[in-house]
């Protein structure tokens, strides 16, 4: 097949999927965003009179294959915000049920994980399953670098042009151009610092 033919279905294959996205899900999505084939975006339509952020990419957000964004309806601060710019790399997870707040021009390394909800566990007599949930946001400013398989926790903010190393286990905010590392991932450097 000729290079022209296979740009001509990859444009269908993206349009299609857009268009998808906005008439089934609450999505919204914004001017020369690239949704790999492979990137998903999940989360259901709420009843009408219940509020809820739903999915918002910015213009410019590239999704690679392998990309999972999920939301729930049952809870009105379940979101994600993606800002202009931002690229997020292959099987990179953003669960968004307790809100989560990404800036623009964000770098995402692949298998990233961003997890805004956990479970109860309160009670020691019975199962975890049936004991709830908690819901934490988490806001990544702008300029911010995410690498490799990091992991971002509940109630998290990562400050603008702060950069996470890869395989860290963020549990506390980090300022802005702050340099983490490690598990649990703590500073190592500031950015323009020598």
């Amino acid at each position: 097949m000729g290079s022209g033919l296979r740009e001509i279905f990859n444009s269908w294959g993206r349009n299609w999927r857009a268009s998808f996205a906005k008439s089934w899900l609450v999505v919204s999505i914004g001017n020369d965003c690239d949704l790999r084939p492979g990137c998903v975006i999940e989360g259901g339509k709420p009843a009408p009179h219940e509020d809820y952020r739903g999915i918002i990419l910015g213009n410019g957000v590239v999704l690679y294959p392998g990309v999972v964004l999920t939301t729930d309806s049952y809870n009105t601060e379940s979101g994600i915000e993606i800002g202009d710019g931002t690229w997020i790399n292959r099987n990179t997870l953003i669960q968004g049920s307790g809100g989560v707040t990404v800036g623009r021009e964000v770098l995402f390394g692949p298998g990233v994980i961003v997890w805004s909800s956990g479970h109860k566990y309160d009670k020691p007599d019975g199962p975890i399953l049936g004991q709830g949930l908690t819901f934490a946001p988490v806001v990544i400013g702008d300029g911010s670098w995410i690498a490799a398989r990091a992991i971002i926790l509940p109630g998290v903010t990562i400050g603008k042009g702060a950069v996470v190393g890869a395989g860290s286990v963020v549990t506390r905010d980090v300022p802005d151009n702050v340099i983490v590392a490690g598990n649990p991932a703590k500073e190592i450097g500031r950015r323009g610092a020598k």
